[in-house]
């Protein structure tokens, strides 16, 4: 057994975890907490030297020839190994506590010059971060060992005045490598920040503060500050949340350091009917799981990415964090202190590799599993502390978690034992003790009381309302992971929220997950697993966030901005009622607009001033005149922050689309053989009697207008395609029985087919031509429900027209069950506009309940509504490319003018779709109108 591979060797010489904090040298320093002016602290990041070898053996004892790498950084971005993605596989064998005979070592070097002031100090170099275990060595001496990759390892290091090396030793894989099984790309390195704390003698170690509503409590002096700087005896304090995050400082003296501490004062329980109570209030956590990941640095964010990323989940009304799976870095929870947010934060734990053991996959009772292990509890327990005593003075945090996906067993009972022995000890609120996998094993039964919250993953609201009353269990229950938001989607977060939002127990839950994991291949272009020569990957499962790798958003992001938003309102007989759905602004705190459109044209507008305080409703009088429309009339209440920004809207249907006018005076319709020419002012048209379909209308059309029922699978859509490819959907025949002309009508029956299948689609369909040119489009059908719901039902064409105009859910793209992020209105765009740049290409860029289109010479009216879909790209090169990259525009517009498309849902990890959202219907009646333009 090699030394990385012993299960007692988790920590040599580490100091016992702490809170999180830079000591100062004055109090001013110590209020304003600019680290770098610190005369205790010096960050070591930058450049340092480097070597890294495939195998560990092959390390010499004194290394002679080294390269530069940046610090933090991972080896995987910086040129040393391939990226590797895997999901639930371990990539190496499950044989614990071995790890594979070949492990690759990084070996890092710094020289620091340090003063005589600093030597004669007690010094600790402190590793923020490095995966998955460091050795340390101060000039030539080996110091101490470390494991545990996403935790802080601190050690107390002799330096001697003048010139002191530094040489760190990473070896890519260890016996605590089998508890850091997460779904993420696997990176290593030293990519945390690391940096020298040169104390003076009989300083302050750890610090234990304790705060609820009332104060703070801490078992010495102390000095508190509010946030302009002035000190305070908190006689009537200003209470924290997350919608209102004011932080007091506490300052702690000792030695000639002054040690801050920023503090929110907050209380935290559980009500009786299960609710979680901030501050005595009932708050629903809307929150979303979030990876540390850069799309070309790994691990390794910024201050400022940080700082960037948070702020764009505050504008989409977020307002609750789980770290998954791991203790981010501790600026990360300083930020969620300051900008407001609920934090579930969790250990370094996920062993879900295990399960994957034998082809039989599942979490069963074998004591292989590390946490039904006992030889693992010291390495578990380990984990909790890290977490727990780093984080626990911050005030964001609402649960520690006990880790993610890893079967249950005694060592995660004694990680909520030692969380929640620690804090007993602590005066003031207490967080509670969240584990996902509690239930694992026990069948029927309720959740383990070591846990305080019943948590599940993508379970629906069904299951959570099943579980509450057959075991009669009065604790919150939580989704820590929900709504898959991978690729085109989420799709059904609203039907989440209308079922949690009825419930009081059902306290919230965090979408999977913030942003999507991507890393660069050789040409620079951002790939996913498999693009690397992974020996075991998952594909484009890392491609799973809210949004892009580079945080900028996409429907779905919108989508969960308007779920969550902190605004309702309803408008009936000239009284518009509002709801405020923050918990503690009052709705004075924004500004509200009015406006009423019809056809997209404002008719009239206005302003109001509304008071509310949380969850408080105000109605008040707002006469409106409807106005008279051909698509729909609208009123849009806008809520608005004081800078301008959007942060909830609700639009309110006063009229709907009316029906096309009766097309005026009759086409000449000609049978030629197999066709039917079609004449009238100005134009003449073709129409294939063989196979059922308009083949020509002047110029306009670049290929017959087909009834079809193929899109480009979604992402969402990976396990149902299995099924539609199964069905041959994706290779349709039609067949046209019989036709008949009467005057300017053709009607003709006819069926679709997949190849080697019976028909599952029976139909009539009629086009009605006028002399204007107008053709007027009706189809009747019965689709056989036993088959599996069909990926959509419609209309497509090709056209040389790019540019259109559209009456229907804009400006984004909108589905049946992922539209509330847009609205009716009239919009402008483009085909290439339309462009959504998931890394894998789907479909995407579809207009829900849209009742006019232009696109050139001819508009797509249709009272009933329908689903518009203009693309530069044919949907058989959608759904054959891998990558976005690889992408060949169509020469042609490919537009689709559908009955129905499939609901987006988020069934790529979640339940299926839900039924009111497939195309499953089996009477279709669809009309519409072709007209054309002056």
């Amino acid at each position: 057994m090699r030394k990385y591979e012993d299960l007692k060797r988790i920590h040599e010489n580490v100091m016992p975890p702490r809170a999180h904090y830079i000591p100062y040298d004055t109090l001013e320093k110590a209020l304003r907490g600019e680290r770098e002016d610190s005369a205790y602290y010096r960050l070591l990041n930058g450049e340092w030297d480097f070597r890294y070898f495939a195998r560990d053996l092959d390390c010499p004892a004194e290394i002679t020839d080294w390269e530069k790498v940046q610090v933090p950084s991972c080896w995987q971005t910086t040129g040393y190994e391939r990226p590797y993605y895997t999901n639930v596989n371990y990539p190496y064998p499950v044989d614990p506590p071995y790890v594979p005979d070949d492990n690759p070592l990084g070996v890092y070097r710094k020289r620091i010059a340090v003063t005589d002031g600093e030597a004669g100090r007690e010094n600790y170099l402190v590793f923020e971060g490095v995966a998955p275990c460091l050795e340390l060595f101060v000039n030539g001496a080996y110091v101490g060992y470390s494991t545990v990759s996403h935790s802080t390892s601190e050690f107390r290091v002799d330096l001697k005045a003048g010139e002191n090396e530094i040489l760190v030793k990473v070896y890519k894989w260890c016996v605590s490598s089998y508890l850091e099984d997460q779904d993420f790309f696997r990176n290593n390195g030293i990519f945390r920040d690391v940096y020298l704390l040169s104390r003076p003698k009989g300083h302050v170690f750890d610090l234990n503060i304790g705060f609820d509503a009332k104060g703070v409590y801490y078992d010495g002096t102390y000095q508190v500050f509010d946030a302009q700087g002035k000190e305070t005896d908190l006689k009537n304090p200003v209470l924290w949340n997350a919608e209102q995050p004011y932080l007091y400082t506490v300052v702690v003296e000792q030695a000639g350091e002054f040690i801050p501490v920023r503090v929110g004062l907050r209380d935290q329980s559980v009500s009786e009917k299960g609710e979680l109570l901030i501050n005595g209030v009932s708050v629903k956590l809307k929150g979303v799981n979030h990876h540390d990941t850069h799309e070309r640095n790994g691990y390794v964010l910024t201050l400022e990415e940080m700082r960037k990323e948070l702020l764009v989940m505050k504008e989409l009304n977020i307002n609750a964090i789980r770290t998954s799976h791991y203790p981010p870095q501790p600026a990360f929870i300083a930020l969620c202190d300051e900008l407001g947010f609920y934090v579930v934060d969790e250990a370094d734990i996920e062993t879900h590799g295990f399960g994957n053991r034998t082809p039989e996959w599942g979490y069963d009772a074998d004591t292989i599993w590390p946490t039904r292990n006992a030889e693992w509890e010291e390495a578990f327990v380990d984990r909790a502390a890290r977490l727990y005593e780093r984080d626990k003075n911050n005030t964001c945090v609402v649960m520690f978690s006990l880790g993610n996906e890893s079967n249950c067993g005694d060592n995660f009972a004694a990680m909520s034992r030692y969380i929640k022995d620690r804090e007993g000890q602590r005066e003031g609120m207490g967080r509670l003790v969240h584990y996902e996998n509690a239930y694992c094993n026990r069948a029927g039964e309720k959740d383990p009381d070591f846990v305080d919250v019943v948590s599940r993953m993508y379970w629906t609201p069904d299951k959570m309302a099943q579980y509450h009353a057959q075991t009669g269990d009065k604790r919150p229950m939580f989704l820590c992971e929900y709504s898959h938001a991978m690729g085109n989607g989420p799709g059904d977060l609203a039907d989440y929220w209308e079922v949690m939002e009825r419930n009081s127990y059902m306290i919230g839950g965090c979408i999977w997950e913030w942003a999507d994991h991507v890393a660069p291949d050789e040409n620079g272009n951002l790939g996913y697993g498999g693009d690397f020569g992974e020996e075991t990957h998952d594909g484009n499962f890392c491609c799973d966030g809210l949004v892009f790798s580079d945080r900028s958003l996409k429907a779905g992001s919108l989508e969960a901005k308007a779920v969550y938003q902190p605004m309702a309102a309803f408008w009936e007989e000239g009284l518009l009622t509002v709801e405020n759905k923050n918990d503690f602004r009052n709705l004075d705190e924004y500004d509200f607009f009015w406006e009423v459109t019809a056809d997209g044209e404002v008719s009239a507008s206005g302003s109001l001033n509304l008071e509310a305080p949380g969850h408080g409703k105000v109605t008040v009088p707002l006469a409106l005149a409807v106005p008279e429309s051909s698509y729909g009339s609208y009123l849009r209440i806008s809520m608005r922050e004081k800078d301008g920004r959007e942060a909830a809207f609700s639009q309110i249907e006063l009229s709907g689309a009316k029906a096309p006018e009766a097309g005026r005076g009759s086409a000449k319709i000609t049978e030629q053989g197999e066709y039917a020419l079609i004449e009238g002012k100005d134009f003449t048209y073709r129409f294939n009697l063989h196979y059922g379909q308009l083949e020509t209308m002047n110029d306009y059309l670049k290929s017959p207008v087909r009834l079809t029922v193929w899109k480009a699978p979604t992402d969402n859509e990976r396990n149902v395609k299995n099924q539609w490819y199964d069905e041959n959907y994706n290779k349709v025949h039609t067949k046209v029985y019989e036709y008949k002309i009467e005057g300017n009508k053709i009607t003709l029956k006819a069926s679709l087919a997949p190849v080697s299948r019976s028909p599952f689609f029976r139909y009539e369909a009629s086009y009605t031509f006028f002399e204007d040119g107008r053709v007027d489009v009706e189809i009747d059908g019965n689709f056989d429900q036993k088959r599996t719901f069909l990926p959509r039902l419609g209309f497509e064409f090709r056209t040389a027209q790019k540019d259109f105009t559209y009456f229907g859910h804009g400006p984004c793209e909108a589905y049946a069950d992922m539209r509330h992020g847009s609205w009716m209105g009239m919009f402008e765009s483009s085909a290439e506009k339309e462009y959504v740049p998931y890394k894998k290409p789907q479909e995407h860029g579809s207009h829900y309940n849209t009742k006019y289109l232009r696109l050139g010479a001819y508009s797509f009216v249709s009272g009933q509504g329908f689903s518009a879909n203009v693309s530069e790209y044919a949907t058989e090169e959608l759904a054959s490319k891998a990558h976005d990259y690889e992408l060949v525009k169509d020469e042609f517009t490919n537009v689709r003018i559908d009955y129905k498309v499939s609901g987006i849902g988020s069934a790529s990890c979640g339940p299926q779709l839900m039924d009111r959202y497939r195309m499953n219907d089996g009477k279709v009646h669809f009309a519409f109108s072709i007209v054309a333009e002056k």
